[in-house]
């Protein structure tokens, strides 16, 4: 039983509820990460535990998960963004497996590579777009029925859908850096996140992308009541005798299947519909029932008047933008403090302003240290 829980990605806005709600379950929480975050300092959670940049330092990170699990052996460390590659990595290096919540390295690969991921589902018998692996120049009229993406990729920044013959032809498929041609799904986007240990689905939330920026991360999100959704996510977690998080992008067809397209193996936006409840964080470690969410909207409130707002306004939705509003709850200012929205503004800024000076956007300016592309750990 662990009554300590270290939560790595403090950047993300989803970890301060994961802290929230370890905390009010009664466990020692503490936050972690390998950049600042003034969204966690004005969380006021405690300080935040400094780590060396996995991507770049991997066996300094890997050294100093190694020494923190020595000295709290009681302790479970939960990754929330990429870096969960590399605590798994270390994990394997150092032998504290039984206190990381992720699986082996091998396993995280093909939930997150957007060619292996497809090929699973199908052979577990789950629907999966037909995937094609492109790693020379492709004829443009291939792309006019499909979707483009690298391998291995986030955030959808690079995702075309559907291209015509000028973006088909921008992109440089290589043997080193290979793409993925699926078909095209018509339907509905939803999403999933979920959580499991060894093969049993402990919690879950299947969500609709209510309002997010072109096809990116969303900034509001409405839950859904999806049992086949979830259901997919379970069968995942059962072959694959699963131990961490499952995050699916999905498309809902005309007839209400449910067709996975993506997956990331790490949290995703669905976890702030738990409402920094004492029971998600029992459930995590195993201590507690599993939880599911079936209803609710959450934003971010940020994004919500900085991009939502405008988006409302050019498009004819406002009345819509401020019933979310009014509807929803914001998940930065929990429990009447503000500071994380501040926070969370100075990190957005600062993020923005280093992806200018190295050619870079702010998403992808926020996974440098730790996103994973496939290459060798170590």
């Amino acid at each position: 039983m662990s009554s300590r829980l270290l939560i790595t990605g403090a950047r993300a806005p989803v970890s301060l509820d994961l802290a929230r709600s370890a905390r009010s379950a009664g466990y020692a929480a503490q936050l972690a990460d390998s950049i600042p975050s003034y969204a966690a300092r004005g969380a006021k959670l405690g300080p935040v535990m400094e780590l060396p940049r996995p991507r770049f330092q991997f066996s300094a990170f890997a050294e100093r998960l190694s020494e923190y699990c020595q000295t709290y052996p009681d302790a479970l460390i939960i990754p929330t963004c990429e870096e969960v590659f590399f605590v798994s990595a270390a994990a394997a290096r150092h032998g504290f497996g039984e206190q990381a919540l992720v699986s082996d390295l091998g396993t995280l690969r093909s939930l997150h590579s957007k060619i292996e991921f497809p090929a699973l589902l199908q052979s577990l018998g789950i629907r999966a777009p037909e995937t094609t692996i492109i790693d020379e120049p492709v004829r443009t009229e291939n792309c006019r029925d499909a979707v483009l993406k690298p391998e291995f990729s986030r955030f959808g920044s690079a995702t075309l859908i559907r291209p015509d013959a000028r973006e088909c032809a921008r992109i440089k498929p290589s043997k080193d850096h290979r793409w993925a041609m699926q078909e095209f799904i018509a339907g509905e986007e939803f999403c999933l996140w979920s959580a499991a240990r060894d093969g049993v689905l402990t919690a879950s939330a299947v969500y609709h992308p209510k309002w997010r920026h072109g096809q990116t991360a969303a900034y509001a999100f409405e839950a859904v009541d999806a049992p086949e959704a979830v259901d997919i996510a379970a069968r995942l977690a059962d072959a694959l005798d699963y131990t961490g998080q499952i995050g699916l992008d999905l498309i809902r067809t005309e007839n209400g299947e449910f067709v996975p397209v993506e997956c990331n193996p790490r949290s995703v936006s669905g976890l702030h519909l738990f409402d920094c409840s004492p029971d998600l964080a029992r459930a995590l470690t195993g201590d507690g029932p599993a939880m599911h969410v079936t209803r609710g909207l959450r934003y971010l409130a940020p994004a919500m008047w900085a991009m939502g707002l405008p988006k409302s306004l050019m498009h004819g939705r406002y009345r819509q933008w401020r019933a979310d509003m009014r509807s929803g709850r914001d998940v930065l200012s929990r429990d009447g403090n503000g500071w994380p929205i501040a926070g969370a503004m100075l990190d957005a800024l600062r993020f923005a302003a280093i992806g200018v000076t190295r050619m870079r956007s702010a998403a992808g300016q926020t996974t440098d240290d730790i996103e994973w592309n496939g290459e060798p750990i170590s």
